[in-house]
């Protein structure tokens, strides 16, 4: 038990980070809404570490828990997981998570774009997921989110020659 604890501890200290930062793209950047987000997931996942196959990617594994406890929670406060209504509120929230003009603009693009487009790109740009992983929380195939991403990619750079 304190072995699985002790590698816990590391997990949690390598991926806090991570999985806030997914929260906040996700909830309209409002940093208590995904610090609270951040600590519920980790909780959940000590609860259930002892159950975690070692075997497993523990970063597919937490990104699962985080994007179930994200459906969760928009669905107990009675909303539907729109990230097209996560909108960047004021020039002072983005000064604020440091974002440079050229990520705004970026950023910005994506946040209009289609919900299915949107989240590959956020899963493997801003969550730094590799395509099988985003595969494996999707319940898709490896080849069908190259694809999705290739496409998702010609969609954002013709939104952004007009930059």
């Amino acid at each position: 038990m304190e072995i699985s604890h002790n590698n816990f501890i590391g997990y949690y200290n390598q991926y806090k980070d991570k999985i806030y930062t997914y929260f906040l793209y996700r909830v309209g950047f409002k940093r208590e809404l995904a610090e609270d987000l951040t600590s519920e997931v980790f909780l959940k996942a000590l609860d259930n570490f002892d159950g975690f196959d070692q075997n497993r990617s523990f970063q597919s594994w937490i990104y699962a828990i985080a994007h179930n406890h994200l459906v969760n929670y928009y669905r107990t406060a009675n909303r539907e997981v729109e990230l097209a209504e996560n909108t960047f509120s004021t020039r002072s929230d983005i000064q604020k998570i440091e974002l440079g003009y050229e990520l705004e603009m970026v950023l910005k693009e994506i946040n209009n774009m289609e919900e299915s487009d949107k989240e590959v790109l956020l899963m493997r740009f801003v969550d730094q997921l590799s395509n099988t992983e985003i595969a494996e929380l999707l319940g898709k195939e490896d080849g069908a989110i190259r694809t999705r991403i290739s496409r998702s990619l010609v969609k954002l750079r013709g939104k952004l020659k007009n930059f």
